[in-house]
């Protein structure tokens, strides 16, 4: 679930996905937007994983958020790899239909802790710098949509 904080956005004030872990490799579901009354789909096939001197390379659909330039489905290919202790990075090539868009998000993760973690996303336009603490199955993410809209994303694993 993902909540925007503020009144007056552009976009969706609430959004759902639930999304299952089918193989260690494949995860899919389906994303809901009650303010358009709009399902979509949602997968993510990890199609090579990463060794020391490769990166793992994964295939996927959803919705094209965090992108305001476009609503609908967008499709990707993702680059991810660790770089250094408790860092992370990962480069898509990410294609929306629906606005004939193309871009190239990427971001870099810092896992600061067991329990902590943060990651400044790119979607390609906009700079989204995320804090998310983390449990067992579930972690509550603080986001801020383009360096200025609160956000807050629930996640439960099942």
């Amino acid at each position: 679930m993902r909540r925007v904080l503020v009144t007056g956005s552009v976009r969706a004030p609430i959004e759902f996905s639930l999304v299952r872990k089918w193989t260690p490799s494949f995860r899919a579901g389906l994303e809901y937007m009650p303010r358009d009354g709009r399902w979509a789909p949602v997968w993510n096939w990890r199609i090579r994983e990463a060794t020391k001197t490769r990166p793992a390379i994964a295939l996927g659909q959803s919705t094209a958020w965090p992108s305001s330039k476009t609503s609908g489905s967008a499709f990707s290919l993702t680059a991810a790899k660790s770089i250094a202790k408790d860092w992370s990075a990962y480069l898509s090539a990410s294609y929306a239909p629906d606005g004939d868009l193309w871009q190239m998000p990427a971001g870099l993760n810092y896992r600061i802790n067991d329990n902590w973690g943060t990651r400044m996303m790119w979607d390609g336009t906009n700079f989204h710098p995320i804090l998310t603490h983390h449990m067992e199955d579930w972690s509550l993410s603080l986001l801020l949509l383009d360096g200025t809209d609160p956000t807050l994303s629930l996640s439960v694993g099942f």
